[in-house]
């Protein structure tokens, strides 16, 4: 679901025995024998086998299900290797699988059913349904549509860090959303989005007072008997046939614990199998139609998998020299042929599903490693083998790819290295950098100490740090096995003017500035018993300052000024509000106030007690 920009030709994101045929039983009502069309395109997929079953051993993959339909027909729908590598249990095309980004095509189909009953229109602006909705930028907030949305037109980058093991609701990601720096203008230019996915399906959801899941049910899942097909890790587990995620760490497949990404459902939280997924495609090529039901009016779809914003970047192959996407699908030319496809990487799945709607072709591919080149390049040679092109070693091309990658990530590592300044200390000891950090948007990070080493929790994710150089920290172990790791993520503390650690600053979004966490008071700091202590009158050069309690904050009253807040920073220290640089110090002994030090960029001033 949450792809990292891997190669891709054409992407941009994110068996029963007793069958000859190779085909599930569950479709025998789609025909009595194979078109002329269908039976030619199985003849050319002769031989694809021995070709998957070394790919997995050389791609490092545990398990792998391909499924493709031609003229309307299942010519080949086969598992290959295991869903559960430690047990040995074989993948099938009933083995469930997470498809990741792939979801983002049903949330857009969703939307699209919904225009037809005039509920919606592809330019609806997200406003008029959803009052509360809005974005750091105010332009955008005003002028944000359903198409922009889903095309990825938003000027917002990914911030998926944001949402990642985060225990919010959709109604509190929403909420948030006004906090997150945009990386460009609205329409600008294409920034890939899951947050923006989840916002249309929150805004279906408000139309029609239905959950999406059960949208999705009702109106994609139901007609297309896609029985299997569901939403959470639960439902999925609750299958007697679905697949182990899997990662490779240090040179080793390790399976590694279902995440439930739920709350960002509508942007890659379906899980599916081979033979739900046909049917879907099924319905794709001929239109929107299935079993001579339309679900979707033609014109919709087709304006679905027409282009509608550039992807832009160097072209990744000479075969698809221009990438664009369309509303929920990506969309470019492959060596001459109109293709239709999206990406999908959830926690230890990786997908692929393609459609070439002029040819009447479509290919699914699903997986059980994380981040896997495999399907993208698998599904390449399968669709040269279909149209009879001439051939490209894409599985040589693939490998090379996934070998020379695994080997500069050992290159990066010592290269960073060098960059870093030996034989320097951190500028204060470790406790002080421990307390809570927050963010609007992002939410709080707690720093702790755990045996004489810095520990950063996040999102229930704990990180140990190690010192890299000055207040700079590296990410050097992981209490999860995460879609993306972040060891080697570097963590920098920042001071105020008066020597304090004020921030901790994270580069958590690389399309927007670091993400920067202010340092919170600690909670002893913020009860009114503790606040009460310091009201009172002071009197410097003649005027009376006044320190009160309003609305449970301390405030200093002075003559002919406004109310500054005074917010608790540390014992006895708090920093005003909205004023950089300016600090209240209260020096007590035996308990006792006996001045107060009003500390400003230029000076400090010392007003004394009325007593």
């Amino acid at each position: 679901m949450v792809t990292r920009k891997v190669l891709s030709i054409f992407s941009h994101v994110l068996l029963y025995a007793a069958l000859p045929t190779c085909l599930h039983a569950g479709f025998a009502d789609w025909f009595s024998s194979f078109t002329p069309k269908a039976q030619e395109a199985k003849n050319r997929l002769e031989g694809i086998d021995s070709l998957i079953e070394n790919a997995l051993k050389e791609y490092e993959v545990p398990g792998l299900a391909v499924g493709v339909i031609v003229d309307g027909q299942l010519v080949y729908s086969k598992g290959f290797g295991y869903r559960d590598l430690e047990a040995k249990k074989s993948v099938s095309p009933d083995t469930l699988f997470g498809i990741g980004s792939c979801t983002k095509a049903f949330t857009s189909f969703l939307a699209g059913t919904l225009i037809d009953e005039g509920l919606l229109d592809w330019d609806t602006q997200v406003l008029d349904v959803l009052p509360s909705f809005r974005l750091y930028d105010e332009y955008a907030t005003n002028h944000m549509t359903l198409r922009d949305l889903l095309t990825h037109q938003s000027g917002m980058p990914r911030h998926d860090y944001m949402w990642y093991n985060s225990k919010l609701t959709r109604t509190e990601l929403m909420q948030r959303l006004r906090y997150l720096e945009p990386a460009s203008q609205l329409r600008e230019r294409y920034h890939y989005n899951n947050l923006m996915y989840m916002t249309a399906g929150y805004l279906m959801e408000g139309l029609t007072n239905k959950s999406w899941e059960t949208l999705v049910s009702e109106r994609i899942f139901t007609p297309l008997k896609m029985k299997k097909s569901n939403f959470t890790i639960e439902d999925m587990q609750a299958s007697s046939d679905y697949a182990y995620p899997y990662l490779q760490k240090q040179d080793q497949l390790i399976r590694i614990a279902f995440r439930d990404i739920s709350v960002i459902g509508p942007a890659g939280s379906i899980n599916s199998n081979i033979t739900d997924m046909a049917r879907w495609v099924e319905m794709q090529l001929a239109q929107g139609v299935y079993n001579e039901t339309p679900l979707i009016n033609q014109a919709t779809l087709q304006e679905m998998h027409s282009p509608q914003v550039v992807v832009s970047g160097t072209p990744e192959h000479k075969e698809a020299v221009l990438s664009t996407y369309g509303i929920g699908w990506g969309v470019l030319s492959y060596r001459g042929h109109y293709l239709v496809s999206h990406d999908g990487g959830a926690e230890g799945f990786t997908s692929v599903v393609s459609l070439l709607p002029n040819e009447g072709i479509g290919l699914i591919i699903l997986t059980n490693k994380n981040l896997t080149t495999l399907p993208r390049f698998l599904s390449a040679e399968i669709i040269d083998r279909l149209l009879a092109l001439s051939p490209i070693n894409w599985y040589q091309e693939g490998l090379d790819y996934y070998l020379k990658t695994k080997a500069s990530q050992h290159q990066l590592q010592q290269e960073e290295d060098l960059t870093r300044k030996k034989e320097t200390f951190p500028s204060h000891d470790l406790k002080d950098y421990v307390g809570q950090f927050e963010h609007p948007g992002y939410g709080t990070v707690d720093v702790a100490l755990k045996d004489e080493k810095l520990a950063l929790t996040f999102n229930h994710i704990t990180s140990s740090l190690n010192h890299w150089h000055y207040d700079m920290f590296v990410v050097s172990e992981e209490s999860e096995d995460l879609l993306f790791s972040r060891i080697g993520t570097k963590i920098t503390f920042r001071m105020n003017f008066h020597g304090e650690i004020e921030e901790l600053v994270i580069p958590f979004e690389p399309g927007t500035a670091d993400i920067v966490f202010k340092k919170k008071p600690s909670n002893e700091f913020e009860s009114l018993s503790y606040l009460q202590k310091f009201v009172g009158l002071y009197q410097i050069y003649g005027i009376t300052v006044e320190i009160a309690i309003k609305d449970q904050h301390l405030v200093a009253l002075i003559p002919g000024q406004p109310v500054f807040e005074l917010l608790p920073n540390a014992e006895s220290t708090f920093t005003v509000k909205g004023k950089t640089g300016y600090t209240v110090r209260f020096v007590l002994e035996n308990d006792i106030i006996q001045e107060v030090l009003l500390i400003q960029p230029y000076g400090a001033f010392s007003a004394k007690p009325k007593r």
